[in-house]
């Protein structure tokens, strides 16, 4: 891939320029792509969108799963070590839109290793506020970084608006859930519409809503759940779902690798895992 080709890429299906301003929201962003893989569109769309103006990305490359099935881009010990172009390339395309992309690191990965938890350790120690990836394992991630995860699906033949103009967030009535609805109302500040799902076992019990609020009756199995969550902000032709984490009480319904992982292995539409407050 070719970094000129890149540019023009992003250049050809940027965001409108009639879209509304929005201020960015992170300060410290990581964009994951994969060696030879497809230009992540989605992933310098939303950087461009929410980066505030004094924020500073990184662009981390995965090294291509394939290449380790017959040795080809490993060093020794079996390091699988990508290919620092494509980074670089992705890097100059956030450059051209104004985003500070200062730096591109290249994830060499053991034999075996755990590719979510490896981005998150990386995000983590450079303090990250915004970890935009591919992975479908954000839960895991976004407990290695300490950072709110933006799942951005590979098939990006749907086109979602960016900045999304319609956010669907999903909680329950937990502290901690809450902090995805407060990010969510962050994020779409005077531009973008609401609604909010709200999460009962019980949806006669649930509390009253207003017009932005819808009730989901919640099936004690988070795979239902999840189906039901996606379904939901599927036929709200929403562009971004949001959903928040718990903590690791063993009551929690929202803890990591619960509902919020359910959800990503099902969601085909932007993903936010909002990391809950401490």
């Amino acid at each position: 891939m070719k970094i000129g080709e890149v540019q023009r890429d992003v250049r050809e299906v940027g965001p409108s320029p009639e879209r509304p301003a929005t201020r960015g929201c992170y300060r410290r962003l990581v964009v994951v792509v994969r060696d030879g893989g497809a230009l992540p569109v989605m992933s310098v769309d939303y950087a461009d969108a929410w980066a505030m103006p004094d924020a500073v990305a990184v662009v981390a490359v995965l090294p291509d799963a394939a290449s380790g099935t017959d040795g080809a881009g490993q060093g020794g010990g079996g390091v699988c070590r990508p290919d620092i172009a494509t980074a670089d390339a992705v890097r100059c395309a956030l450059l051209a839109r104004g985003v500070d992309a200062g730096a591109s690191y290249a994830l060499q990965l053991a034999a075996g290793a755990n590719a979510a938890q490896s981005i998150g350790e990386m995000a983590h120690r450079w303090g990250a506020d915004l970890v935009l990836c591919d992975d479908r394992s954000i839960a895991h991630l976004a407990q290695a970084a300490a950072c709110n995860v933006l799942f951005v699906p590979t098939d990006q033949s749907r086109r979602y608006c960016i900045p999304p103009r319609r956010i669907f967030v999903a909680s329950d009535d937990s502290a901690s859930a809450l902090c995805a609805v407060t990010e969510a109302r962050r994020l779409a500040g005077e531009h973008a519409q609401l609604r909010r799902a709200y999460l009962s076992f019980d949806a006669e019990s649930a509390p009253p809503t207003d017009a932005a609020t819808i009730v989901l009756a919640a099936a004690r199995n988070s795979d239902n759940l999840a189906h039901a969550i996606v379904q939901a902000a599927g036929e709200w032709s929403a562009d971004l779902l949001i959903m928040g984490t718990h903590s690791t009480a063993a009551q929690a319904v929202w803890r990591y690798g619960s509902v919020g992982a359910a959800v990503a292995l099902v969601a085909e539409m932007p993903l936010l895992l909002v990391v809950g407050k401490s």
